[in-house]
């Protein structure tokens, strides 16, 4: 008896021994691929993102309608791939370092108006109209992470804009009462059960439709920086073709 048991601990020990050398191997194997991530591709697409700009704003001679058409799509499929990259970096580094928050009162509707600026000119492209359905000029403080907070509604925004319809709406929206505070994005967009919500914020490890892929990491990350804060997610689709995303926040 005593012999099996001496047997058994030594396998046992074996064998932790041999999954934490795996699991050592595949943490260096991730480091090696962000790192190419980070350098070898994400610099590159910086330069090639500011040398586009500079060619579709006739910084380095006049084009003709074709080829500035031809240079905005070019940049656009540059932006976005620059964007999973980035995403997929932050992501890694985020569950990696586990970082505290830092908390602070922050305007949120201020926070809301700056992320709308940066998507704007993704919204244009696709002949969307953002449309701030709360008054601007109330201040709503809430406590989070300033940086953070700021990654939770621009990714927000900017799925609700990818996976939403041309020629239609965005609509934002901030409400405060006495139990919560919530933030959430309104499109028009496919109808979606909800099993392929859920599966839109869930980590994807494998996924032909590079689409999609950005769309979910977007989702996938607000969702982590929102039950980082212990907030509660948004998530519904309505048969009318409208789609909700958003947090909110219990006082």
């Amino acid at each position: 008896m005593f012999f099996k048991r001496s047997l058994r601990k030594k396998y046992r020990e074996k064998l932790k021994k041999i999954n934490l050398k795996y699991q050592k191997k595949l943490a260096d194997e991730k480091n090696k691929i962000i790192c190419i991530l980070n350098h070898d591709i994400k610099t590159p697409l910086l330069a090639q993102s500011q040398g586009l700009k500079l060619l579709s704003g006739n910084k380095l001679g006049e084009l003709n309608n074709e080829q500035k058409k031809m240079l905005n799509e070019i940049l656009n499929s540059n932006n976005f791939l620059l964007d999973v990259v980035s995403n997929t970096i932050f992501l890694n580094n985020f569950e990696n370092e586990k970082p505290p928050l830092k908390i602070e009162n922050i305007d949120i509707v201020e926070q809301i108006q700056d992320c709308c600026s940066l998507v704007k000119n993704f919204a244009l492209d696709k002949s969307q109209n953002i449309i701030f359905k709360s008054n601007p000029k109330n201040k709503i403080e809430i406590p989070c992470d300033k940086r953070l907070i700021q990654k939770i509604i621009f990714n927000i925004l900017s799925s609700s804009v990818s996976f939403g319809f041309e020629n239609s709406n965005i609509e934002i929206n901030v409400k405060e009462d006495k139990k919560s505070i919530s933030f959430y994005a309104k499109n028009k967009s496919i109808y979606m059960t909800k099993e392929k919500i859920k599966s839109l914020f869930e980590d994807k490890k494998n996924l032909c439709d590079f689409n999609q892929l950005g769309m979910s990491l977007n989702l996938n990350i607000a969702k982590k920086l929102i039950n980082a804060h212990n907030w509660d997610i948004i998530a519904r689709c309505s048969k009318d073709n409208s789609s909700t995303f958003g947090f909110v926040i219990k006082k």
